[in-house]
């Protein structure tokens, strides 16, 4: 199957989500969108979409690049195509469903717990989610949740931490493909980010990476391979 992933910086990539779809054989194409590469016009090629994170905002009207894309997910979620948000990308497949983009109530860096829903039971994807799973965050922002829209994970103190839209479209707002090293260039990029954890919140950040990442990126492979089987159920999994 034919892939595309949305890139906003360059230290965001498919990570894991990536690894996963070349391991069981399938063909990724990237567009790095905020360097003025160009969304493709012609869909009929592709069977799924990931949208990545980044420092931009769903909000930032005067960027171009935003603008047009907001428009362009706004189509690919009528057509029905498959996709999965990180992130900013989950925030801007919620602007474009009709949602609103909001300061985060609290700011989620580092490791948080992410709890079922009602609706967590019979999703294809997040039924086998434990309850208080940990997940890796790194974000500012937040969504309301809009008529479209399946509360598929949530916090009390952010309550938009996972949706689905149509078949196969789903919005995450934790980091499921993140490993070690990326969450060093991320501490070495992010100046407010430093300045929010402090030394010690790094510190405590750091240390807790050997013992949650195993879970997190076992959390990740079963996401991806059920997503990838809600695209075409008769694929291999490598």
């Amino acid at each position: 199957m034919n892939f595309l992933v949305i890139q906003h910086l360059d230290i965001e990539p498919p990570g894991l989500i990536g690894e996963l779809l070349q391991k069981a054989g399938h063909s990724i194409q990237t567009v790095h969108i905020n360097r003025g590469e160009e969304l493709p016009a012609d869909t009929a090629h592709m069977d799924g979409i990931v949208i990545m994170g980044g420092p931009q905002s769903a909000n930032d009207s005067h960027l171009c690049y935003i603008r047009d894309e907001l428009q362009w997910l706004a189509a690919r979620i009528d057509e029905g195509l498959p996709m999965i948000g990180i992130c900013l990308g989950a925030q801007l497949m919620a602007k474009a469903s009709g949602a609103h983009i909001l300061r985060s109530p609290v700011r989620e860096l580092g490791w948080f717990p992410v709890y079922r829903t009602m609706a967590t039971a019979t999703d294809p994807l997040f039924s086998a989610m434990t309850d208080g799973q940990v997940v890796f965050q790194w974000h500012g922002e937040t969504f309301s949740i809009s008529d479209s829209m399946t509360l598929l994970a949530t916090h009390p103190d952010v309550p938009a931490q996972a949706f689905r839209l149509g078949q196969a479209q789903y919005g995450l707002q934790f980091h499921i493909e993140i490993d070690a090293a990326v969450i060093e260039q991320w501490i070495d990029y992010g100046e407010s980010e430093r300045n929010h954890l402090g030394q010690a919140g790094i510190v405590n950040m750091r240390m807790a990476i050997d013992e949650l990442m195993p879970t997190a990126h076992r959390f990740c492979t079963t996401l991806v391979n059920s997503w990838l089987e809600q695209i075409h159920p008769s694929t291999e999994r490598a």
